[in-house]
């Protein structure tokens, strides 16, 4: 039987400094949900609408060209109407803007589930099986706890969403061989990398704080879809009562024109008779247009939507593309009169993107004093 020398032994490796160390927490995690087949196969759906995003770029890039490999194409971009399809470039931006702004909003839902599937376990799992003394035994501070343990959320949220963007982005620019779409395009790099960068913040952080509050990480993932559906719903639900009573109001409101013009007697002329009925349709068209009008301007002050949590996260990123300005150029495009509708119909909510910044500050607030107070350190622990 060999015999151990049990006295002192000197190890003469190399020290780091905290600042990486939390990167061994990540490598671990990540290796772990990798090993998950409900996650790879979320991941592997997610990169579909990314497939959608470069197929589109690298369209636009030989519309752009004139190539005759898109004309089989054309009878499908023809609801781009002709003024866009002869000035391509002109468009550049805002069909860019618009393409990133339907890929994001495509994968803010795939990134819930992607959540839901790593980050439940993630703290609950070590609550449940006391390894937090494992982890602060070792020279880990508890912020590299946190940053390693975000950084799992990150490396995930950063596949779905940060790395199909640059893909689709170099393929689009490739495809355009137009040096100038680098300085048009850059922000929309820019804007996707800081939406990124938000959702791991915000969603990571709230669905950490939610780990750390149970042992049960099945309870912590129904926590997340009542934060997600739940409000969803909700905000749905408070959206779909006021446009009811909108066009409640603008019923009564055509109700009332419509009597008060055919209050008069019939004229017994046809000439005049014709006269009437035009009347009517241009009192029709007017009205028609100012209920799209007041529908435009109420909905800058229609907080309902910030009751959905995913709902202030599109927000945000719809601000940061400028998706709003985009949209406001190929409205110019549709005749006068049908340009409101247009508008209406197209844009999603308008109310000052801050408040929904603002939003979801305090919940990061919220989430940080959560892990906070739940998970201690070890001179902390009992």
């Amino acid at each position: 039987m060999p015999i151990f020398d049990q006295g002192y032994q000197h190890w003469s490796g190399e020290l780091t400094g905290h600042t990486w160390r939390w990167l061994a927490i990540t490598r671990h995690g990540v290796r772990i949900g990798m090993k998950n087949r409900l996650l790879r196969l979320a991941m592997m759906l997610a990169w579909l609408p990314a497939l959608f995003l470069a197929f589109s770029l690298c369209v636009w890039g030989l519309l752009e060209q004139k190539s005759d490999l898109v004309k089989p194409l054309l009878g499908m971009l023809s609801f781009l109407g002709p003024e866009i399809l002869d000035n391509p470039k002109n468009y550049r931006v805002e069909i860019w803007t618009l393409c990133y702004e339907y890929f994001l909003l495509t994968e803010l839902r795939f990134s819930m589930i992607v959540i839901l599937l790593v980050g439940p376990s993630l703290i609950s799992q070590d609550l449940r099986f006391n390894a937090m003394p494992l982890y602060f035994s070792r020279p880990i501070r508890r912020i590299d706890y946190f940053i390693g343990k975000l950084g799992i959320i990150g490396y995930f949220l950063g596949l779905v969403l940060i790395v199909p963007s640059l893909v689709a982005y170099l393929l689009g620019m490739l495809f355009s061989l137009d040096l100038s779409i680098i300085p048009d395009t850059f922000p929309l790099l820019l804007a996707c990398i800081g939406y990124g960068l938000l959702m791991t913040l915000s969603a990571g952080l709230l669905i950490l704080a939610l780990s750390s509050l149970s042992r049960s990480s099945r309870y912590v993932g129904l926590f997340w879809l009542g934060i997600w559906f739940v409000t969803s719903i909700v905000g749905s639900v408070l959206e779909g009562v006021n446009r009811e009573q909108r066009m409640h109001d603008a019923y009564r409101k055509s109700y009332a024109m419509e009597r008060s013009i055919q209050a008069g007697p019939m004229p017994k002329n046809p000439e005049e008779q014709r006269k009437r009925m035009v009347e009517q349709r241009e009192a029709a068209q007017k009205l028609r247009a100012e209920i799209y009008r007041d529908e435009l301007e109420g909905a800058q002050s229609d907080w309902r939507p910030m009751v959905s949590y995913t709902g202030n996260l599109a927000r945000v990123g719809q601000h940061w593309l400028r998706s709003d300005a985009s949209w406001q150029k190929i409205g110019q495009t549709v005749p006068a009169d049908a340009r409101d509708e247009f508008l209406l119909r197209s844009m999603g909510p308008r109310y000052p993107w801050y408040w929904s910044l603002l939003l979801l500050a305090i919940l990061f607030g919220i989430s940080v004093c959560i892990l906070n107070f739940r998970v201690k350190s070890l001179d902390r622990l009992k």
